[in-house]
């Protein structure tokens, strides 16, 4: 069973705390076995106080000291004291130490004390008092700006934030905005920014951006971006607010000049499309009455290849129509939710003759419990339609094309494999642009656009999804995509 002594032993140790007695008649000291350990010296007492008094680290230490001993003394008053000593193995230590006159005595020459080693703990103090330093260099120095929210006020803005906001002091600040945000936002950002942040809040979220229109200290406003840690109390309130503030006003112009480019560019686009198909649909349907007119062989060979140019131009002008509209930044796809197996099948039996045409076969691997998608059926249909046409275009007689789905962790993910000559390893890496140079023509003569792999990959991107290719010479490719399950 552990005795009281010994539990008491142990609570010092933990707590690196020594006991000590000083005898100022006699000028003897006795160390406890703890004390000793700090000191770092063999005996326990010392009959010439000077012995312990070489341990202090400096003589402003020693005379610090010996002063506070004097002092206990001389008043019956506790004294106590941080030092620098340095140990039997040269190294350097802090210690407090706390003495008193002894209670059992009637006299003050007898004093009682404890000492302890406190080193972890000033280093601690050091390397806090260093990265504090540091933290308000770096806030000095910063282009951004840093402020601190106490619940709802401000209590702290760095100059970078003062002279973002155009204010000379954060006094000046505090007396426009009464430390609140509320008077900064524009009252059009308002309502989005107060549904963010609730929203931000009921999650407990640790992080959060924000970019609204500042009230700055000259009346104008500037766009700022502001990213946000938030710090919570035990019982999950919002206790403090932590952000770094940037001036996005040119980025947000740039943006904005950005969109009116890409409306012009759409604009444009659509125009032309529009002016041109008429006329091209106009001369194939021209092209189509002469050939019921025309007998001889060599005009009528002549009209079918114009005609098969007319229609690859209006495909073109089609293709370029819908391209046009995805990447318009209000479109918006209608989804609805699909079962898998059905529709994966229906896609790939519709391309059962083109197969059997060209003697490639075609393979169906599909789990039967695939859960649902979410998914616009046309758009994704014609995603699909472009891979498998694809396929079916470059592999050779004899050869296989697969289609195969299955569940890849949160995503539903299809893999359209086939066993033709490949892609070039040079061209992967433009595949999916737009006119690509990758842009081949079949092995049955089939022309292209150089569209119908930029659009695929631009409806897997609205659905959430993503597409890859990876792809051998001679041994055929593989597109993955991964959709998000419902």
């Amino acid at each position: 069973m552990i005795r009281q002594h010994d539990l008491l032993d142990r609570a010092l140790a933990t707590a690196k705390l020594g006991v000590w007695n000083y005898d100022h008649e006699l000028s003897t000291f006795q160390l406890s076995e703890n004390a000793c350990e700090i000191f770092e010296v063999e005996t326990n007492e010392f009959t010439d106080v000077s012995e312990l008094m070489h341990r202090f680290a400096s003589d402003h230490d020693r005379r610090k000291y010996a002063a506070c001993l004097q002092k206990i003394i001389q008043t019956g008053e506790p004294q106590s004291g941080v030092f620098q000593i340095i140990s039997g193995q040269g190294k350097t230590k802090w210690i407090r130490c706390i003495g008193q006159p002894k209670l059992d005595s009637d006299c003050t020459n007898s004093i009682f004390g404890t000492v302890q080693d406190i080193t972890d703990h000033i280093e601690t103090e050091r390397q806090l008092a260093e990265t504090q330093r540091k933290y308000e260099l770096m806030a000095k120095n910063s282009s951004d700006g840093i402020i601190i929210i106490d619940k709802e006020v401000t209590t702290f803005a760095s100059p970078g934030f003062l002279r973002l906001m155009r204010y000379d002091t954060f006094e000046d600040y505090i007396e426009a905005t009464k430390g609140s945000l509320r008077p900064v936002i524009h009252p059009d950002d308002k309502p989005r920014i107060k549904s963010e942040f609730k929203q931000k809040i009921s999650e407990l979220a640790d992080t959060g951006t924000y970019q609204f229109r500042a009230l700055t200290g000259d009346g104008t406003y500037i766009w700022r971006e502001d990213h946000v840690n938030y710090q919570y109390d035990c019982k999950g309130r919002l206790e403090k607010t932590y952000a770094v503030c940037r001036d996005v006003t040119e980025r947000k112009k740039s943006e904005e000049k950005l969109r009116e480019l890409i409306d012009e560019k759409n604009w444009l686009v659509s125009t032309i499309v529009h002016d041109i198909r008429n006329p091209i649909s106009a001369g194939v349907s021209l092209n189509s009455v002469l050939l019921e007119e025309i007998e001889n062989k060599e005009q009528r060979s002549l009209i079918e290849a114009a005609n098969v140019r007319l229609e690859s131009a209006l495909s073109l002008a089609a293709e370029l129509l819908e391209l046009s509209s995805m990447e318009d930044e209000d479109f918006v796809l209608d989804k609805e939710p699909v079962q898998v197996r059905p529709y994966l099948t229906q896609i790939l039996e519709s391309y059962e003759p083109l197969a059997e045409e060209n003697s490639v076969q075609l393979s169906l691997d599909i789990n039967p419990d695939l859960p649902q998608i979410l998914i616009n059926r046309e758009k994704m249909k014609r995603a699909l339609n472009n891979l498998v046409s694809n396929a079916l275009k470059f592999t050779p007689k004899g050869g296989l094309v697969t289609l195969s789905a299955f569940v890849n962790n949160n995503s539903l993910q299809i893999n359209l494999s086939d066993t033709g000559i490949g892609i070039p390893k040079e061209l992967l890496p433009n595949l999916f642009n737009k006119f690509t140079e990758a842009k081949r023509e079949g092995l049955h003569g089939e022309t292209t656009t150089g569209l119908g792999l930029s659009i695929t990959k631009q409806i897997i991107e609205l659905h959430g999804g993503s597409i890859h290719v990876s792809s051998e010479e001679n041994k055929g490719t593989t597109f993955s995509i991964k959709i998000p399950i419902l």
